[in-house]
């Protein structure tokens, strides 16, 4: 199996080719930039969760330099040679990866869908009360009877939704002193020049509805629906008003239905310099809840209020409602799996620039291991094959692969 997804990724990616071509600040190194790169890549296939099981498992198993193409690094190795690596050249690496799975139609979104949407959201890496570096965040945390320092990293991270796979498109870090909108429109400008015509919508949380983040959308000719919570809002004062006067749309669900207000035309949102859309749905569905023993059914009903630039001619209301809930992807089929199954807050190195290659290889493992298992492999394999299981198949084929005896 290990040897079919190696080929898979020489075959459809050219990954050997373009790896090849990774550099690193170091001066004549014994150990090529193209081979601890890989080493980390194969370090996120094979889920090994750490430098130190991976400079174990290089060890261990015969000799690597047929797979790697070179001598195996060390741990120490791997992160001096990471926090000098180039972050544009990773980059470029995984949008070509992108790139390639789109032309060839391998990133399937829904039946019909017209527009391909990006998800921006923050996520913590990790906390510290000890180790720290000048690029850290730090904020106070109360604990008993005393007042400590943490230290902690932040990263804006953008990715796919409403596709399979919901692969990570890119990442930025949020610097010391900085916001986090701040930090994504640093990673906007990126995507726009990496991935132009690729994507069209942003969905993002409340935090982003700021004039000058959703400038940048419109000025890139991108649109965007972000979540409206600020009740003191002229915005959502004014949509709540208006709501009042108008007649919601009903759309039944399974398991859901959805009142649905469609307000075009608000120009309270000063700050933009142009009217918005407002789309407030008021959902109901029933869920099953296990109450002392017993399984009970519940109504929960929630309200969801989002804002666009797209009008009702562009993008139907239960489009906006769809690409709405699609961020919760981000949560739920991103950071959930990369952290549980992925080990995405590990500190691999305390290093800025190494941390943001990690996290970009990562992406770039997660990305080709799930196209490699949606559309590589047959239905009946998948059947008795999850994910998860098939990273420990590629660790048990690794012995056969470089000749080596397992164990």
């Amino acid at each position: 199996m290990l040897r079919r997804f190696l080929r898979y990724l020489s075959k459809v990616f050219d990954f050997e080719e373009h790896v090849a071509t990774l550099r690193d600040g170091r001066q004549a190194p014994q150990v090529a930039a193209s081979t601890v790169f890989k080493s980390v890549f194969l370090m996120f296939v094979f889920r090994l969760g750490s430098l130190n099981r991976l400079e174990q498992e290089l060890r261990r198993r015969g000799s690597w330099r047929k797979l790697l193409g070179g001598r195996p690094p060390s741990a120490d190795t791997v992160g001096y040679s990471l926090s000098r690596f180039s972050l544009e050249e990773v980059r470029a690496l995984v949008a070509r990866h992108h790139h390639r799975a789109w032309r060839n139609k391998a990133i399937h979104g829904r039946p019909r869908e017209r527009r391909r949407v990006i998800a921006i959201d923050g996520n913590e890496l990790g906390a510290s009360e000890a180790r720290c570096c000048d690029q850290c965040l730090k904020r106070e945390v109360q604990k008993k009877d005393r007042t400590v320092i943490q230290y902690y990293h932040r990263v804006v991270v953008a990715q796919w939704i409403g596709v399979t796979p919901p692969g990570i498109l890119d990442v930025e870090r949020v610097k010391p002193g900085e916001g986090e909108v701040v930090a994504a429109r640093r990673l906007l400008k990126r995507l726009v020049g990496a991935y132009g015509r690729l994507f069209d919508v942003i969905s993002a949380d409340a935090i982003y509805l700021e004039a000058p983040f959703l400038k940048d959308v419109l000025s890139a000719g991108k649109h965007f629906v972000v979540v409206l919570k600020q009740e003191n809002r002229c915005l959502f004062q004014d949509a709540q008003q208006l709501k009042s006067l108008v007649k919601p749309q009903v759309v039944p669900g399974a398991g859901k239905t959805s009142r649905i207000w469609d307000l075009e035309g608000l120009t309270s949102f000063t700050t933009l310099g142009s009217p918005v859309r407002v789309v407030w749905a008021e959902e109901t569905k029933i869920v099953t809840r296990i109450i002392g023993g017993k399984k009970e059914e519940i109504t929960e009903e929630n309200t969801w209020v989002w804002v666009t630039d797209l009008s009702s001619k562009e993008a139907s209301a239960q489009d906006i409602q769809t690409w709405g809930h699609d961020r919760w992807n981000l949560e739920n089929r991103g950071f959930n799996e990369l952290t549980q199954h992925w080990d995405l807050t590990h500190s691999y190195v305390h290093d800025p620039t190494a941390m943001e290659v990690l996290l970009l290889t990562l992406a770039l493992a997660f990305l080709t291991t799930y196209l490699f298992y949606e559309r590589n492999l047959k239905k009946q394999p998948r059947k008795f094959l999850s994910r998860l299981a098939l990273a420990a198949r590629f660790l048990e084929d690794l012995p056969v692969l470089l000749g080596a005896p397992s164990g």
